[in-house]
């Protein structure tokens, strides 16, 4: 039983363009994808090319239905519309194809076959309007079928080519079961516009003259038009089945995002830690640096008070050893001198007997001022230098029960500053002080280093001591002439140390830097 087409090829017009606008649709809504495949930046230009066939399909479905129930046929302004819907598509489907294979291929030149493609068409229709001076109704037909031949079949061979390639660009094993569907995609468009369409409606250019409509009908048995719907059902379903690639590409570009999220937020919670634990070492050496500011303040202010009676304690021994040593000689000297005034004419011998004792008496109490004077503040100091001043020192602590002393300097010595030399010169005075007092030493040194740093040290073999104990910050603390010491070091940025061991003696040194050099000659010494 043969089937009558002149009526169910209505509906086939239907399904056909429902295919297409239904594939555009799909394609329209997923090109707003960030994608880094190809086929994910040219989609626009293939849902053009099915929205634009698709309304295409509907205008040929609306002719039909307008022809089957009243005869009619459609104003020629819409024809002419309809026939530029069909040549727009197919221009889409031209740049879908060449815009993927630039992308993919860029660094090959890439040609406009849009523009080309334009130029052709027209060129043709306008060679064979002249050649034959056709009706605007055979125009409008032999136009439709130019499109069809001129663009149609070029632009999907080229699609369904840009369309196969993208299976072995998808590398991602869960997005490969779904690639194949662009096979299928450009199986479907290379069968549609290859085969469905050459076979057109007869017109008066080769090969439409023999090619057409009818003899598809004549070796299939119907329309090329089912041909053409079926290609477009397979060809929308394998399309909207490939774009789960790109779902399965932005769920993995979540899953990345998300697990960068996470590292971040992994990474952030370390340095957070990290940061906390370097916040709370800070604050526990802010709080270390505070004490121990506290307890240099804290020795600092007992060091004031040591010093302070010190210096009462000072005074009251100048003032005894004034009172009771030269003053009471220079009483004698006075009561000495107002007797023998009375005595000068009865007994002239006497008064010669008693001035030599008055001499002496007087020679006693000025040696006892010159020590006095020494222990203050020694004059040679002031008047030769660091070094003449430490020589009177040892000198004068040498007697019988005192340690062996020796000086020792090595370098060319240089003028220092006044300041300077001062507080080097109590340094080594304290450090003198701290042996005899404390080290029960035989032998004690005392060294000058005169290089790019000044150095000086005063080494005893007594019998040493516990540093840690001696500096230790105790209420009942006996070492102030070590923090008297410290303190002079500090004034001058100096850097002090303090080295000693039970029965291995004692070692004070004190380096401060190279000072700018007076503009005179060092003076000269002896070792």
């Amino acid at each position: 039983m043969a089937i009558d087409w002149t009526t169910l090829i209505v509906p086939v017009y239907f399904l056909y363009g429902l295919a297409f606008y239904s594939m555009g649709l799909a394609l329209m809504v997923e090109s707003g994808r960030a994608s880094e495949l190809g086929f994910a930046r040219s989609m626009r230009l293939l849902a053009g090319f099915a929205l634009l066939h698709g309304a295409h399909e509907w205008l040929e479905f609306l002719e039909r239905i307008l022809y089957w129930t009243n005869d009619l046929t459609l104003p020629a302004w819409v024809v002419w519309f309809r026939v530029a819907l069909l040549a727009s598509s197919f221009l889409a489907l031209v740049a879908f194809g060449e815009h993927l294979r630039s992308l993919e291929d860029q660094d090959k030149p890439r040609i406009n076959l849009v523009v080309l493609a334009v130029i052709w068409y027209a060129a043709s229709c306008i060679i064979i309007q002249a050649a034959n001076q056709l009706d605007e109704a055979s125009w409008a037909a032999v136009c439709d079928v130019l499109a069809r031949y001129v663009l149609g079949i070029p632009a999907s061979i080229l699609a369904a080519f840009v369309l196969f390639r993208q299976r072995k660009n998808i590398l991602n094993e869960k997005m490969q079961r779904y690639a194949i569907y662009f096979s299928f995609a450009a199986v479907s468009m290379l069968i549609y516009g290859v085969i469905g369409q050459i076979f057109v409606r007869q017109t008066l250019i080769f090969p439409a003259t023999i090619i057409n409509e009818d003899l598809f009908m004549y070796l299939c048995g119907f329309p090329v038009q089912v041909l053409r719907a079926l290609m477009a059902l397979v060809l929308s379903i394998a399309m909207i089945s490939a774009l789960r690639v790109l779902e399965i590409e932005a769920e993995q570009r979540l899953e990345g995002i998300e697990k960068a999220r996470r590292d971040i937020e992994y990474r952030s919670r370390e340095e957070l830690s990290r940061l906390n634990a370097s916040l709370q070492a800070s604050e526990a050496e802010a709080r270390q640096l505070l004490m121990e500011l506290k307890r240099r303040d804290s020795i600092r202010t007992e060091f004031i008070q040591q010093v302070t009676a010190a210096q009462e304690s000072e005074r009251k021994r100048i003032a005894r050893e004034l009172h009771d040593g030269t003053g009471q000689m220079l009483t004698g000297l006075a009561l000495g001198l107002r007797g023998l005034s009375r005595q000068v004419y009865d007994n002239p011998d006497m008064v010669v007997k008693r001035l030599s004792d008055l001499e002496v008496m007087a020679t006693t109490t000025i040696g006892e001022l010159r020590t006095l004077i020494q222990d203050l503040r020694p004059p040679q100091l002031d008047d030769m230098g660091l070094i003449p001043a430490i020589r009177s020192m040892l000198d004068r602590l040498k007697h019988v029960d005192a340690p062996e002393y020796e000086l020792k300097i090595t370098g060319d010595p240089y003028p220092l500053p006044s300041d300077v030399e001062t507080i080097l010169f109590r340094i080594i005075q304290e450090g003198l002080n701290n042996s005899a007092k404390h080290a029960h030493a035989n032998h004690v040194k005392v060294c000058l280093d005169y290089g790019d740093e000044v150095g000086i040290c005063v080494c005893d073999d007594g019998i040493g001591c516990d540093p840690e104990m001696v500096l230790a910050p105790t209420p009942t603390r006996s070492s102030w002439g070590l923090m008297g010491i410290e303190e002079r070091a500090n004034l001058i940025n100096a850097v002090w140390s303090f080295e000693s061991e039970l029965k291995q003696g004692t070692t004070l040194r004190v380096r401060v830097p190279r000072p700018v050099a007076a503009q005179s000659e060092a003076q000269p010494h002896d070792d």
